[in-house]
């Protein structure tokens, strides 16, 4: 059949015939409904059975809200069964699966009910971009058993398919099966003719007009290797425009490495092989080496002679081969960045997920197990840009115009201290140039801001000193002797600038405390292979005897003959800040101590009332209860344990950290005094780490532990007026330069009667032996009970030291 000619409803198409097959490639929702409605509209109007199948894109309310546009009367046609709407996903079957022959079928009966009610023929249309890729072959079924059929039949087909979803294999394969192909390009439709259907035209002419339309490269090259259609997609991934490469060698694109590998599988493909998917490298005009997919095809004449090749190239450098590679290399990274101190993250911007490697707890506080559950909470709560307002990194850098970034951050690590931080890398995008993948490169550069801090500090500082004459701009050699003075000279050193050239050494001039400092200084300054820059700040004898503090900045030069070398700087006096630095500190010293000595007052106020309290307790008839006077007792000890380390902080020098040897002594020596009719008979024996200095954070919650473990011990562990000993000992286990951090045991036992093995430490009811137990977790720290010879506890705990 298919000669009744019936109107398109489109402007290129004319009219077609009962038994046309042909298709639509749509980009947008817009280009499907434009050609959809004057399709049905047409149809419509000449007396057809209108079938339209939606697709996902386009639901059945808004097909038939856009066809109600330019057909009033629309809803009368649905009353009269004209037209029918149908969701494509109850149309097939489920699970992606095309059942070709139960929708063919389908359609033979409404064509036979359309017929009956009087209808010439059936118009219908469908979209199969649902079809899940591994079921490709069902539509290529499909579609061979719709061009046996429908040319049988009063039927016109319109299959619609999304270029987004098709390769260009996949656009140049849905063509072929169709009669023709409308496509829209440069904001007009298209109608391109398959050349099954007019034998005249070549197929080359469908890949011309298509080619276009895809980010792959499609080339096509005569059986002699030379390159004859170059597409857009082939200048986004090679760099070489149509101009330049048009009528080349094909073998241009090949790597040194792989030297006539597209020759070789151009002859496989002239004897009629098709190769897919091949996986290789092929050189972009710039020189680099890129990872691609090729798809090879031969182009036929009428004949049936092949006449040229297509090869179709997908670049896969910016997605799968660049991930595989940074995950082949990710234990090599993880060593580097560990040796180095610096983290390697690849952020999915996709899926908003994120892997580490590297020195992870060193630069962030976490240890790697919690920042694998943390990392997205401390990635966007606690980096700040060096403004001070907290930043959403894994998006900002997206609106630069190129791929890398590079930017300088704060860093709020676990501890809740500050570093500065570099975070560099680069964005992996898609052939949209829509990035999907971050991989970067963190690294702590605290140390270098600080000295650069310190370098435009001093270079201010130098400047108005300078202007002002109140420095001393001098060039030395590296015997410290002065070639050149300027400035106040005598102001700062008593002497004349013609004295320190001539006779007077400035090393002498030097504090000899400060000297080894100085050389050093020198010393690592010297060591730079060409120029080095020193800041130091260090006292000097003033001619009339006074200490002088002074700055000094310098820095080596080397002469043009690259042998010798001298040094030039500036020099100011520095007295005045120090004093004051000192002044301030003495005054903050003072104001802890007085805080720490009203704090101490303010606890034995508390321990004097308790111990009120607990004689009003003990007068009353009404309340002789032994554990409520007890309860009261071990209160009053605790207050009394606390009171003793603002005590010690108050007598020490420093105000931060106290000698915890010493505490331990007071402390045992008032407990001793309040238990002094169960200790008579009782010998302490204590081995004390000296010079083993906590801060508030350690030192509160330890010496409540010793507290309740010592009055435990002379509370139970021996009978009334047994003899025994009991043992305290705090040693340092290790102790690490590098972190400041030290491994301490304390250890508090007795050769008493013991605790029952009836008794779990976990679980005893004792308040006490509770709060030793929280204690003990608040310190990060571990506790073991031993039971083998009396009572023994061992506590474990690490402190940060300034060693």
């Amino acid at each position: 059949m298919g000669h009744d000619s019936r109107v398109s409803g489109t402007d290129i198409t004319k009219d077609i015939f009962w038994g046309t097959h042909f298709c639509q490639l749509y980009q947008t929702k817009e280009d499907l409904v434009d050609t959809l409605v004057s399709y049905f509209k047409a149809g419509l109007e000449n007396n057809e059975f209108c079938l339209w199948i939606t697709s996902q894109l386009l639901d059945i309310e808004e097909a038939k809200e856009a066809l109600r546009k330019v057909v009033p009367d629309i809803d009368t046609c649905l009353e009269k069964g004209q037209i029918e709407f149908i969701s494509c996903m109850s149309w097939y079957s489920e699970n992606g699966i095309l059942n070709s022959e139960k929708v063919l079928n389908v359609w033979i009966e409404k064509l036979n009910q359309a017929l009956i009610k009087g209808y010439d023929g059936v118009r219908l249309t469908e979209d199969v971009s649902w079809l899940k890729k591994e079921n490709w072959n069902d539509l290529d079924n499909y579609n061979k058993e719709i061009d046996r059929i429908i040319g049988n039949y009063h039927i016109t087909y319109l299959c619609t398919y999304s270029l987004d979803r098709l390769s260009a294999t996949e656009v140049i394969d849905v063509v072929s099966k169709h009669k023709f192909a409308l496509i829209k390009r440069d904001g007009k439709w298209e109608q391109i003719e398959n050349s099954r259907w007019r034998k005249a035209e070549y197929n080359t002419q469908i890949l011309a007009d298509i080619m276009e339309l895809s980010d792959d490269a499609i080339i096509t090259e005569s059986l002699d290797g030379t390159i004859t259609s170059w597409s857009r997609g082939a200048e986004r991934i090679y760099g070489y425009s149509a101009k330049e490469i048009l009528g080349k060698s094909v073998s241009i694109l090949d790597p040194p490495i792989l030297v006539e590998e597209v020759k070789e599988l151009t002859e496989l493909v002239k004897q009629e092989d098709r190769i897919h998917h091949y996986e290789t490298l092929q050189l972009r005009k710039n020189g680099k080496i890129i990872d691609v997919s090729l798809t090879l095809s031969p182009i036929f004449e009428d004949s049936g002679n092949p006449m040229a090749v297509l090869i179709i190239a997908k670049d896969l450098s910016k997605s799968k081969r660049s991930k595989e590679r940074f995950q082949k290399s990710e234990e090599i990274y993880r060593v580097v960045t560990q040796q180095t101190g610096q983290l390697i993250y690849d952020y999915d911007l996709i899926t908003d997920k994120c892997s580490w490697v590297g020195a992870i707890e060193e630069v962030t506080g976490y240890k790697f197990e919690e920042f694998q559950k943390l990392g997205k909470y401390v990635w966007s709560t606690n980096i700040e840009s060096l403004n001070g307002n907290f930043v959403d990194v894994k998006h900002q850098n997206i609106r630069e115009t190129t791929n890398r970034f590079k930017e300088e951050l704060r860093l709020r690590r676990k501890d809740g201290t500050y570093i500065y931080i570099e975070n560099k890398g680069i964005y992996l995008t898609d052939n949209e140039g829509r990035p999907y993948e971050a991989i970067g490169v963190i690294k702590d550069i605290t140390d270098w801001k600080l000295a650069i801090k310190k370098v435009e500090e001093s270079e201010e500082k130098y400047r108005s000193f300078a202007q002002n004459f109140q420095g001393i701009i001098y060039q030395r050699d590296e015997n410290f002797v002065p070639m050149f003075l300027h400035g106040a000279v005598e102001e700062i050193t008593g002497y004349t600038e013609r004295e320190l050239i001539t006779r007077i050494k400035w090393k002498d001039l030097i504090y000899e405390d400060d000297l080894p400092l100085v050389f050093k200084e020198e010393e690592k300054v010297h060591k730079f292979p060409s120029t080095g820059y020193g800041n130091i700040e260090y006292r000097i004898r003033h001619r009339d005897g006074r200490i002088r503090w002074i700055h000094e900045i310098f820095q080596k030069i080397k002469e043009t003959d690259q042998k010798s070398e001298f040094y030039q700087g500036t020099i100011y006096d520095v007295t005045e800040k120090k004093e004051t630095e000192k002044t301030l500190q003495n005054i903050e010293t003072a104001r802890k101590k007085e805080i720490h000595h009203r704090i101490k007052n303010n606890l034995q106020v508390i321990s004097s009332l308790l111990d009120l309290q607990a004689e009003k307790f003990q007068d009353k008839e009404c309340i002789k209860d032994s554990e409520i006077l007890e309860a009261f007792g071990e209160s009053q000890n605790r207050v009394l344990s606390m009171s003793l380390i603002h005590e010690e902080l108050y007598k020490g020098k420093g105000t931060d950290t106290l000698n915890f040897s010493e505490y331990i002594k007071n402390l045992a020596k008032n407990l001793l005094q309040t238990y002094s009719l169960r200790s008579e008979n009782v010998h302490l024996n204590m081995d004390l780490e000296e010079n083993a200095f906590f801060d508030m954070d350690i030192a509160v919650p330890l010496g409540i532990i010793v507290n309740e473990l010592f009055s435990n011990s002379l509370k139970y562990a021996f009978n009334e007026g047994e003899k025994g000993e009991i043992q305290i000992r705090l040693c340092r286990q290790e102790k690490n330069n590098e972190t400041h951090k030290s491994l301490f045991n304390l250890t508090i036992s007795d050769n008493g009667k013991g605790i029952s093995e009836n008794v779990e430490f976990e679980n005893v009811e004792s308040l006490g032996l509770q709060l030793v137990s929280l204690l003990v977790d608040q310190l990060d720290g571990e506790i073991k009970l031993n039971r083998d010879c009396g009572t023994e506890f061992v506590i474990t705990f690490k402190v940060t030291e300034d060693l």
